[in-house]
């Protein structure tokens, strides 16, 4: 029926220990929505607490940083930074300004000559 592969189980494993309490769906809810929905840390934290009545949040948080790898949502944020943000845009959008800028110069003395 449903054979669909989620990627959250994975970080699920370290967590047997758990098993059948609120804390432990809270937290695999919190990995779905981060990992298999791409929904943002807070979100996805506000959202299992409340589902699951955990309190507080940040024992939920505290299990999840632990599951995923230390570079994960700094890999995250580099991708979902904006253009100009990013090194190689940085570099192409300076190189663009300096040729925008000869052109201008360029056609002002076109025009001064005559």
């Amino acid at each position: 029926m449903n054979n669909k592969v989620y990627k959250y189980k994975k970080y699920m494993k370290k967590f047997g220990h758990l098993k059948g309490t609120q804390l432990h769906k809270a937290v695999g809810m919190a990995l779905y929505l981060i990992i298999d929905i791409k929904r943002p840390l807070k979100f996805a934290l506000s959202c299992s607490s409340e589902k699951h009545n955990v309190k507080p949040v940040k024992q939920i948080e505290d299990l999840v940083r632990f599951a995923l790898p230390d570079d994960f949502f700094a890999k995250k944020q580099r991708a979902n930074a904006p253009k100009e943000k990013r090194e190689g845009a940085t570099v192409r959008n300076k190189m663009l300004k300096e040729m925008e800028e000869a052109a201008k110069s360029h056609i002002k003395s076109i025009f001064d000559e005559l």
